[in-house]
Parts: C-alpha cells; structure tokens; sequence
C-alpha cells in the first residue's frame, strides 16, 4: 500500500505523543541525527551506546552522524527524548533529528525538534482518526520538485550557513 507525506500541523504534546506512540509500533528500526557540537547532541551518547547499532558520517550536515539500529534496544530513549516538550522549550537531551522505519519505508520524520512528518498509508490514518489524532487538519506534502523547477545544489558553505542558523535560533546567547 502506498504513502502519502504529510506535515503535521497541531504542535501540541498530546497529538504529537499519539503519533510518536502509533509508530513506535509499526517500526522496527531508527535514524537518529547528532550534529556536531554538544548543543544539539545531548543523547549522542546514549545511542552510541545501544547494542547493535551502525554510526555512519551524514552527508546532510558537515559533522553529522547518523545512528542507526533496531528499535527494540531504543525504543524507552526515542519515547523519552523524541516527545515534544509541553514548556516549548528545548531540552539538552532532546532528539534533534531521527526517523522511525518499517524495513525500508520512513513512517515518521522529526526534523528540528518540532517539524513533524508522518509517511502513512490510508489504513493507518484512519487508525489515528480513530485515536483521536485529527489526520484531516494535516498538510499533504510532495517531495518531488514540481514541474519545471530545478532544485538548486547545496555545497558545505550552503550547510554551514544552515547550521549558523541553527545554532542562532535556538542558541542565542552562545553566539
């Protein structure tokens, strides 16, 4: 059954667990992103530790890497560290980044701490609607560029000034 990509819109904890908790289920594997630095990195650690995992350099970001594994060893940390924050807030050892994976499909993205994408079939959306997880407010989304656009190019300047962004929006004061 085929996927369709789509921008979760509610930022609220309640929603956002609900989904976190729906595909916990459904994956067998993670992704999770540590970027360089401790700011964005506090569980860097933790994952490193689990057993059986693979650290590869992510070509996404200059001094990233990615973790990957079975779920099973890391499914208390990803519940604990990828749920959004009630205070809005980040917190040193929130997940930053990572993905839940079903063998070779992507259910849920988290980008930026709170840029939520679910990758769900029809059966599963109406499984959310049934849990209260209002599926009709989110925004559909295509990740194929649209006709006659031609995505441009990034180099390692592009992501260090991506990263300099970052950094100044959720770390103001260690500019």
């Amino acid at each position: 059954m085929s996927r369709s990509s789509f921008l979760v819109t509610q930022n609220t904890p309640q929603i956002q667990q609900g989904i976190l908790d729906f595909y916990l289920k459904k994956a067998d594997r993670f992704r999770a992103y540590f970027p360089g630095g401790e700011e964005l990195s506090g569980s860097r650690p933790d994952f490193l530790a689990l057993e059986e995992v693979s650290v590869q350099p992510w070509s996404g970001m200059v001094g990233c890497i990615v973790v990957e594994g079975t779920l099973t060893s890391a499914a208390t940390l990803i519940r604990e560290r990828g749920k959004f924050q009630e205070d809005g807030c980040y917190h040193p050892l929130q997940l930053w980044s990572y993905e839940l994976i079903n063998d070779t499909e992507v259910l849920l993205r988290i980008t930026d701490f709170s840029v939520w994408m679910v990758f769900a079939t029809l059966d599963e959306l109406q499984s959310l609607e049934k849990q209260k997880i209002p599926v009709s407010e989110w925004q559909e989304i295509s990740f194929e560029p649209e006709e006659g656009v031609t995505p441009l190019p990034m180099d390692e300047t592009d992501l260090e000034q991506i990263t300099q962004a970052i950094k100044e929006t959720f770390f103001p004061k260690h500019n």
